[in-house]
């Protein structure tokens, strides 16, 4: 009973959810892209600090090895030629 006569007042005297229901909305989409910068913020000193210890520690990842040949004593050469041919 006391739902009833609460929603009939607030009906006379035009206080309803709908009208209010931008603000709820406009709330809960400011909290979210609050929640998406904390985020993103979070990343990106994760990110950073990563950074930093990869700089201060570079003998800490794996030396880079390449295995190349052995220089001889007969060295070959390619020589290459290209021809431009005109077309009239």
């Amino acid at each position: 009973v006391c739902d009833f006569l609460g929603e009939k007042i607030a009906s006379v005297l035009g206080i309803s959810t709908p009208k209010y229901q931008y603000a709820i909305d406009e709330y809960y989409r400011m909290k979210r892209e609050e929640e998406e910068e904390e985020q993103e913020n979070k990343m990106s000193e994760e990110a950073e600090r990563r950074h930093q210890e990869q700089q201060n520690n570079p003998q800490a990842e794996a030396p880079v090895h390449t295995d190349q040949p052995e220089a001889t004593a007969c060295t070959s050469f390619v020589n290459v030629n290209f021809e431009n041919e005109e077309d009239c």
